[in-house]
């Protein structure tokens, strides 16, 4: 921005302020670093003084930009019709409370959240807004300068008076509003609390992680950008870390979401990947200790949304049918709008859909705020969270596989008989991509229950005409069968050694599994298998079958059995790794007899 346009902008929002009631410049020290940390004394008494003192309830609402970022669409999410306002936009807008708040094309300008309806409008000289809060008399607004060389803090009147002006050289965060005081995060460890109605600074709060992001809702007034801070009469002990303060669980989640976006980055009017990928959480009862609203916050990453505990364990997940680009966390529910526009009501204790509202178009960003909104009743009952990976793991999106690889893990954490099922069809279904198969082959083996839907696949084949594109996993359900000891597998198992769609590696692990869950019923088949293989195994995997049938032979075959084995060490055909393993299971056999004898 030139010296020009600066000055033309300091101009006009000076004469702005002269011309209005109550209107005036602030001395620019307001956010001085040589400040005499009080240990809390002062906030202590200003937050006693407000407390009675609550935020309205904001509008519940959703903004989309679509048309190349100058066409504004809202949404109530209750009572009232949707509604447009085409305006240029060099930053994305704010809602906050019952007002939007945008810049664009030289202006600053205040929609009612509800109707659409403007409000006033203000030139800026080019400064894009970069936040916003109102108590509902006053909108607090931060406008940054280009590359972070400080800001300009406006406080606005509902008719567009400027009643206060802010320059200062330091990069505000962004401001909330509260019974006429205005609360402005910066330098990621203060905020500082200005009087709108003189512009002093009675108390400044410190606080010992990184905060940019001050905000209300539910009632209260909440700091932060890690974890929040809440406003009550504990905030005096911040400098202490003894505030009332809200963690979210650190755990793994695709594309390492943010809570909030850090202080260096401007919200532009087009949704970038850190829209995509991010975590929503809503305080709980500010009556009570700070918690997280019904035990939930929420993480999202494209199309998936996954609805966690406050103890960081994934409850459901919900597969959406576009990239979801914003999000609300409001009582109970979770409010998404994707980048097709649609608009999803989500629960929180399920991730069912409890409501779908449609902006018209495709977006290129998009605004939710949830305040005091009622979630609607469940059309159905919900899901449960195997049956939700399920439909997660079967997406073929290649952009998705991500997050379907720590699903998976969680599927196989999962002891539920479902689970086992999901795993056992996707390491069937011909889509699933070659890295989740290795996976879901990997959990499949380790499985302790779910033998019947193990036995279901063995009963299939691969067969183009019946559109059995896969071969079961039998290697790794083989694993699993013989963990759980169930013999009653035995004879599914035995007719894979012979099936040519499965692999070298499953003909192993199924020779493996009969050595311990077979029985006389599977000889005929194992000698049958043991005389073909003997002579003729071209791999490792099926050199070590032949081994391994061998040794079955031996164990529960007889006379018979013994005399079939010597017969196979003496052939001359024999595959000489072959023969030298059946010599040393013979020997191993004999020392046992020999030890049990004694």
């Amino acid at each position: 921005m030139n010296r020009l346009a600066i000055g033309l902008f300091f101009s006009s929002i000076v004469m702005l302020g002269a011309a209005g009631c109550g209107g005036g410049q602030t001395r620019n020290d307001l956010f001085s670093a040589e400040w005499t940390n009080d240990n809390g004394a002062a906030i202590t008494v200003l937050q006693a003084k407000l407390r009675g003192t609550h935020p309205p309830p904001g509008a519940n609402v959703v903004l989309g930009i679509a048309g190349r970022s100058n066409l504004i669409i809202g949404q109530p999410l209750g009572s009232g019709a949707k509604w447009s306002y085409a305006h240029a936009l060099d930053a994305r807008p704010f809602i906050t409370g019952n007002v939007v708040v945008g810049s664009g094309g030289g202006e600053l300008f205040a929609l009612d959240a509800t109707t659409g309806k403007k409000l006033w409008a203000r030139a800026t000289g080019g400064l894009p807004v970069y936040g916003a809060g109102d108590d509902g008399q006053t909108t607090v607004i931060t406008l940054s300068r280009a590359g972070g060389a400080g800001s300009t803090l406006l406080a606005v009147a509902r008719d567009g008076t400027v009643v206060r002006q802010v320059e200062s050289d330091r990069a505000l965060g962004i401001p909330a509003a509260m019974g006429g005081y205005a609360f402005i995060p910066w330098d990621d460890q203060y905020v500082s609390v200005v009087d709108i109605a003189n512009g002093d600074e009675p108390a400044r709060i410190l606080l010992r992680e990184k905060t940019s992001h001050a905000w209300t809702v539910g009632g209260a007034l909440y700091f932060g950008e890690v974890g929040i801070y809440r406003f009550d009469d504990k905030i005096g002990r911040a400098p202490q870390n003894q505030a009332s303060h809200l963690s979210i669980p650190a755990r793994e989640l695709p594309g390492t979401p943010d809570l909030m976006n850090p202080p260096a980055e401007r919200q532009t009017s087009t949704a970038t990947a850190r829209d995509r990928v991010h975590l929503y959480a809503r305080p709980g009862s500010p009556d009570t200790s700070l918690t997280l609203d019904g035990d939930r916050f929420y993480a999202t990453y494209f199309r998936f949304v996954m609805g966690l505990t406050a103890a960081g364990k994934l409850a459901w997940v919900h597969t959406h049918p576009a990239s979801v680009i914003a999000g609300a966390a409001g009582a109970g529910s979770l409010t998404v709008c994707d980048e097709q526009g649609k608009v999803t009501v989500l629960g929180a204790g399920h991730g069912e859909v409890l409501r779908e509202l449609d902006l018209g178009q495709p977006l290129q960003s998009c605004i939710v705020q949830v305040d005091d909104m009622a979630p609607p009743p469940a059309q159905k009952p919900p899901s449960t969270l195997a049956e939700d990976l399920s439909v997660a793991l079967r997406d073929n999106d290649a952009q998705l596989v991500t997050a379907q690889r720590l699903f998976l893990r969680e599927l196989a954490a999962n002891t539920d008989e479902s689970a086992t099922k999901v795993l056992v069809d996707l390491a069937s279904a011909p889509q699933t991509p070659p890295v989740l198969l290795a996976d879901a082959r990997a959990a499949l083996a380790t499985r302790q229950n779910g033998a019947e839907y193990m036995e279901a696949a063995l009963k299939k084949r691969y067969s183009f005409l019946k559109d059995v594109l896969r071969a079961p996993p039998v290697g790794p359900i083989a694993q699993a069968l013989a963990g759980m000891k169930d013999s009653a597998a035995a004879p599914l198992l035995v007719e894979h050694l012979f099936d040519p769609a499965d692999t070298d590696d499953d003909v192993l692990q199924t020779a493996k599994a009969l050595a311990i869950i077979g029985g006389p019923a599977q000889l005929a088949s194992l000698k049958e298998f043991f005389m073909m293989y003997h002579a003729s195994a071209e791999t490792d995997p099926l050199k070590g079958a032949v081994v391994s049938v061998g040794d079955s032979i031996l164990r529960f075959g007889g006379k018979d059995g013994r005399t079939m084995v010597d017969k196979v060490i003496a052939d001359p055909v024999t595959i000489p790794e072959i023969t030298a393993k059946l010599q040393g299971l013979e020997q191993a056999t004999d020392a046992q007899k020999q030890a049990g004898g004694k």
